[in-house]
């Protein structure tokens, strides 16, 4: 893993990135799908329930994109400036194979289950939104410490859980995961992939 005081340059390629993410597919994606459908099955309750309904999903489409991109900006700066300066940089594909990852499999499984079932769910046992935004928002986060991430990035998954929570209870019923879903990939990518790719340009840049 480089730094940036290396003088060495690690790449993330799409092989490397493979050996982790199907794995993850395995443990944890498939995992997270499959206990909200069993459970609306076994209580015979709509998709809605999960928030898969389209609502006006052109506004949270466009909605998504602004703030999800301010959300990336973020997520990057806190890699940056909170987590530490060590990067792998990734090659062109590995970004793209990242990028649909995050948007395409990882954010909307994640928001299905904290969101979708979790929150709902919560929140109708105990016949409050308050304790199913707190329940999925401290899950949501803490759950990444399985993946031994360090505290500083736990910290920061927090943050962000807080404002995937909120975007989701607070727009007009029936939720839809559409919204946050979308903010949700854009996070993830700046932390994860943009944020190295930000870090190497720095590198480069001191180099010179």
């Amino acid at each position: 893993m480089s730094s940036s005081k290396s003088a060495q340059v690690a790449r993330s390629t799409v092989a490397t990135t493979w050996r982790w993410l199907w794995p993850d597919v395995l443990i944890r994606i498939v995992p997270l799908t499959a206990i909200p459908f069993l459970s609306i099955a076994l209580l015979h309750l709509p998709l809605s329930f999960l928030g898969l309904t389209p609502g006006n999903w052109q506004f949270q489409f466009l909605l998504g994109l602004m703030i999800g991109i301010c959300m990336a900006a973020f997520a990057t700066a806190y890699r940056m400036l909170v987590v530490g300066p060590w990067f792998r940089w990734p090659t062109l594909s590995d970004h793209f194979l990242q990028g649909f990852y995050y948007l395409c499999i990882n954010g909307p499984v994640e928001e299905f289950f904290f969101r979708g079932f979790l929150l709902t769910i919560v929140a109708q046992w105990t016949g409050w939104i308050g304790w199913g935004w707190l329940v999925s928002t401290a899950v949501y986060t803490l759950y990444h410490r399985l993946g031994k991430w360090s505290w500083r990035s736990v910290a920061g998954v927090g943050l962000a859980g807080i404002v995937f929570s909120t975007l989701y209870v607070t727009q007009p019923k029936p939720w839809s995961l559409l919204l946050v879903v979308i903010v949700h990939g854009f996070t993830t990518w700046g932390f994860l992939s943009l944020g190295d790719e930000v870090l190497y340009r720095k590198w480069k840049w001191k180099q010179r």
